[in-house]
């Protein structure tokens, strides 16, 4: 029986591997071992020797450690979804935008330093957004109204040993997540609570995608070369779109269950 190794991710993933040895674990507590060419996971549940990988991470904030057990997991030539080269190249903020950019796709301008001591440099026409290291999930990001509070901030920042990145804020309609799972895409309209487009969703909406972002975010999928891969995009006020972010470990909750059933497809497959 093939072992399917789920790192993280939701409980309900067991369901959809019938026939197979279903382990999880999370990578915080696990640690990977690579001895005569065989990869194994390891934590207090026992020892894992996993024939794939189904990685559902998720929006925590990166660490070290956990790139080194994708580089490990490349190493081994054990099947991962997405792969794990797919998700080193996603795991650093900077690259990731870098990716979006170099396929002319439409990303934020920002402007960016390497250390909190240039902040004064750095600073445009208020309202603007501060970003600071490669965190996820909305956190280490404020929105700046006014001088008192750029000040207030740039005090703040100043103990991060990390690089700063400022855009200009926008007043979003909506946020659309164009979400590619194998050459099938889906599409969903959002609002957050806050200014903070895509956490703490309050209403969403499946749409039909539109065939320019249907391009688009399978351009960027067959780039990577992701099974599964979502591009955040903030339709303004007027109509414009521009790209936040691409996710290569999605969010799945609010779409259907194709979704689901078409990404446990790819696993058994591969």
């Amino acid at each position: 029986m093939k072992t399917v190794l789920i790192i993280n991710g939701e409980k309900y993933w067991k369901e959809y591997f019938a026939g197979f040895d279903v382990v999880q674990k999370k990578v915080q507590t696990s640690e990977f071992i690579i001895k005569d060419s065989s990869l194994y996971a390891v934590d207090a549940n026992g020892v894992c020797k996993p024939d794939i990988i189904f990685w559902r991470l998720g929006a925590v904030n990166p660490n070290p450690r956990y790139r080194n057990i994708l580089e490990l997991i490349d190493y081994s030539g054990v099947p991962c979804i997405n792969s794990a080269s797919t998700l080193l190249m996603g795991y650093e903020r900077l690259t990731m935008l870098n990716t979006l950019k170099k396929l002319g796709l439409p990303v934020i301008n920002f402007n960016a330093a390497t250390g909190t001591q240039h902040l004064k440099n750095l600073e445009m026409k208020f309202p603007f957004v501060t970003k600071v290291g490669n965190h996820h999930g909305g956190y280490g990001k404020s929105l700046v109204s006014t001088a008192e509070q750029w000040e207030e901030l740039k005090d703040l920042l100043f103990i991060h040993q990390d690089y700063v990145t400022i855009e200009k804020f926008i007043d979003y309609k909506y946020d659309i997540r164009y979400l590619a799972v194998n050459d099938k895409v889906w599409a969903m309209k959002r609002r957050g609570k806050y200014w903070k487009a895509n956490s703490l969703t309050q209403e969403y909406e499946i749409i039909i995608p539109e065939d320019e972002w249907i391009k688009k975010v399978q351009l960027l999928q067959t780039h990577i070369k992701a099974d599964i891969v979502a591009i955040d995009v903030l339709e303004k006020q007027n109509g414009e779109k521009v790209i936040l972010e691409y996710n290569d470990i999605p969010g799945l909750s609010g779409f259907p269950e194709d979704v689901k059933r078409e990404l446990s497809v790819i696993v058994k497959n591969k």
